[in-house]
């Protein structure tokens, strides 16, 4: 027998799958509710606070779009049964829509995607295929609420300057109507001098034209490149995109765009688009382009004219015209969805990856190179995401959800993925609802369709990777959908009485402006009391139903007597399911659902000279110490025999050994009736052996707790020296 003795000097890499024996030391076999930093360690996750209220319920097939437009100006879109709303993320108001040209496009189905431009926002059903218009529309008018979006052709004809702006509307100007047919010429410089205006010619293919016919038509003093007579040349803009527009006034306008009508060639030399007589699988926005994914095309706009999706003239190829070529695979490739990274785009099909780059010229239709990179089976459901230089995108395998990650090596391409859920095997459960990155906290949220969210942080030092850790969230609802802005994680929650607003503030030292700490209560909210000094009562209306037994109410900094205190539980008294009476007066309190973190560590092994693992003896572990900082409770839990053993020894020895309140005698910071935060070690007994015996630290308390690092102290018996 020996006294062994070993440190664990951080707990930062989250939860894994694998056998014990195979872990890293900083690998836990169980969290729920944490969130790391590699500056201070592994603490409570930040809890969810209440912006508002946005809805009585929304149908499964709700769609949920972002506007992340500037610091002051953020949205959540709603597209839900065939409506259109609009909400502002900072305060949780319902802007109004207006849909002048009727709400028709969004169907009742919840096959949508968007992308946000400025103050557009393109948002393409994917369930309606395009169409052209019929003969003629080219020469009418748009309607007047028809949005265009450009400022290249400032001034041009049928355009006011500049309309580039909120609340401003114009539309691609019609064609003017051809003249007389005339026939056919081998080149210009047979068309006659003496034309009348309005006469049309056809000029047949030669070497110098590529063998391209074109027609000319005379307008005035000049002849001008047109098109053919008796085609249909306009797109119809009500099986087209539209376009959510920001106006001035703080309203959002929903209304068809106007796009460019075809003003030369003809079917064979500057034919329609791909995505006529086709859906549209994707939007996205790329160099100055607005781009679409139709079956195995990829589909650009001319650059800076995201209405216009045809060649500008047809004599030659010139670097701003539309760009609509075709993955090249020996399989059918039906593209799902574009992500632009890292000066380029990756294109998703359901079981290949496709690389798309461009020339340092910019993207041009010579300049467009397509190549397959990778081979995976996705889930079509999910959209990938992009953090940095890395794309993450996931597929289902053996019951669970797998998730790779995908990064374009400088000179070349990596033609494989790395698995980040390799050591997680399954963990997160199958058909994940949504991929959120989460760029500034470098991290990514997985949220499943039961509404719980998986979280995946990691830490690039140099090439090596030392974090890569998965972590499970409850909040007090079912995630609908979520989306990072800046620091701050927004997310709609779905509870039996409704719909929610709520924000995760992932900044640290984070705290409500009524309180001198973080207060991890879901659904928080600051609420005012009404004191009845005949009963001696305070009441508290809650702006939603909470869980009455996981309910708090937490005095503000203000109190004069308990700042930061609980008000006893015990002592609410529910008048209905949003009105709660309490003893004494109580002008304020922070209000919320408190939720449970706990970390469960993984089986500990002694350690030979050179670090790795002993397996031939048995560890009979005699106590944990935790290093914490700036904590004011925790609970650690012991099972010696393990878990399923627990409620047999229970009496004898408890599962529920201690716990730390931070309060600690001689400390400067000890104070009565108030929470105190304390950093340093504490020491508990296990008594168990290490195969069997599990330690958990958990917090279930609106207070904090982190946890820098462990060590443990134990008894080794080598089997092989007995």
């Amino acid at each position: 027998m020996s006294l062994k003795h070993r440190v664990i000097p951080s707990i930062l890499n989250g939860v894994s799958k694998q056998p014990a024996l195979m872990r890293a030391s900083d690998q836990n076999e169980d969290e729920l509710n944490t969130w790391s930093s590699m500056a201070n360690g592994l603490s409570k996750r930040p809890p969810a606070h209440l912006i508002a209220k946005i809805s009585e319920n929304f149908s499964d097939d709700v769609f949920i779009h972002y506007i992340n437009r500037d610091t002051t100006e953020r949205y959540c879109v709603v597209i839900d049964a065939g409506t259109i709303r609009v909400f502002d993320v900072l305060d949780g108001s319902e802007k109004t829509v207006t849909a002048p040209g009727g709400l028709t496009y969004l169907g009742t189905g919840s096959n949508f995607k968007a992308v946000t431009v400025a103050d557009y926002t393109f948002i393409v059903n994917g369930d309606q295929a395009c169409a052209l218009d019929t003969a003629g529309a080219d020469t009418t008018p748009q309607p007047s609420y028809n949005y265009w979006l450009n400022r290249n052709l400032s001034g041009a004809v049928g355009f006011t300057p500049d309309v580039w702006g909120a609340g401003q509307t114009a539309q691609y100007r019609p064609n003017t109507a051809n003249g007389t047919y005339k026939g056919e010429l081998s080149s210009m410089e047979k068309l006659p001098e003496t034309a009348a205006n309005g006469d049309m010619y056809k000029i047949t293919g030669s070497v110098e034209t590529g063998f391209v016919s074109y027609y000319v038509v005379r307008r005035g003093s000049v002849w001008e490149e047109t098109v053919a007579n008796n085609q249909v040349n306009a797109l119809k803009a009500s099986t087209m995109p539209h376009a959510l527009v920001s106006k001035a006034d703080g309203t959002f306008e929903f209304a068809p765009f106007s796009w460019a009508p075809r003003r030369v060639g003809d079917e064979d030399s500057n034919p329609p688009p791909t995505f006529v007589g086709k859906t549209i699988s994707d939007v996205f926005f790329y160099q100055n382009r607005l781009g679409f994914l139709v079956d195995e095309n990829i589909v650009f706009s001319c650059s800076g004219d995201f209405g216009n999706f045809w060649r500008n003239t047809v004599l030659d190829y010139i670097a701003s015209d539309v760009v609509d070529v075709a993955v090249a695979t020996t399989n059918v490739a039906l593209l799902k969805y574009a992500v632009p990274f890292n000066d380029g785009i990756m294109a998703f099909a359901d079981q290949t990856q496709f690389s798309i780059e461009n020339g340092e010229e910019g993207l041009t239709p010579e300049s467009l190179a397509i190549s397959p990179v990778t081979n995976y089976e996705i889930n079509q459901k999910v959209r990938p995401v992009n953090i940095g230089l890395e794309v993450y995108f996931c597929g289902n395998q053996n019951g669970g959800s797998i998730v790779w990650e995908y990064t374009r090596i400088e000179q070349g391409d990596s033609l494989t993925a790395a698995e980040i859920t390799a050591h997680v095997p399954g963990y997160i459960p199958a058909q994940l609802k949504q991929l959120v990155a989460a760029k500034n906290a470098k991290a990514l949220f997985a949220i499943t369709p039961a509404g719980d969210v998986y979280t995946y942080q990691f830490y690039w030092n140099g090439n090596e990777k030392i974090q890569s850790a998965w972590r499970k969230w409850e909040l007090q609802g079912q995630v609908l959908a979520a989306k990072q802005m800046d620091d701050s994680l927004f997310v709609v929650v779905k509870r039996s009485d409704g719909i929610y607003l709520t924000q995760v503030d992932l900044e640290e030292d984070a705290k409500p402006d009524d309180q001198n700490h973080e207060v991890y209560l879901d659904m928080r909210t600051s609420l005012t009391g009404t004191y009845n000094g005949v009963l001696g009562k305070t009441t508290f209306t809650v702006p939603y139903a909470p869980d009455q037994s996981a309910f708090q109410l937490i005095r503000p900094k203000t109190d004069a007597e308990a700042p930061g205190s609980l008000i006893d539980p015990s002592q609410y008294e529910w008048l209905d399911a949003t009105t709660v009476r309490v003893p004494g007066n109580e002008p304020a309190a922070t209000a919320g659902e408190v939720y449970r973190m706990h970390v469960t560590f993984s089986q500990q092994f002694p350690q030979d000279y050179q670090g790795r693992a002993v397996t031939t003896g048995r560890l009979q572990l005699r106590t944990f110490t935790i290093n914490y900082a700036k904590t004011a409770f925790f609970r650690t839990e012991v099972s010696p025999y393990g878990p399923a053993m627990a409620a047999e020894v229970e009496e004898v020895v408890p599962s529920l050994l201690s716990q730390f309140t931070g309060k600690v005698a001689g400390v400067e910071s000890l104070k009565l009736n108030e929470p105190v935060f304390h950093t340093g070690d504490y020491s508990f007994q296990i008594y168990g052996d290490a195969e069997q015996a599990t330690v958990t630290l958990s917090n279930d308390t609106h207070l904090g707790a982190t946890f820098v690092s462990a060590e443990w102290e134990g008894f080794y018996y080598n089997r092989a020296s007995q």
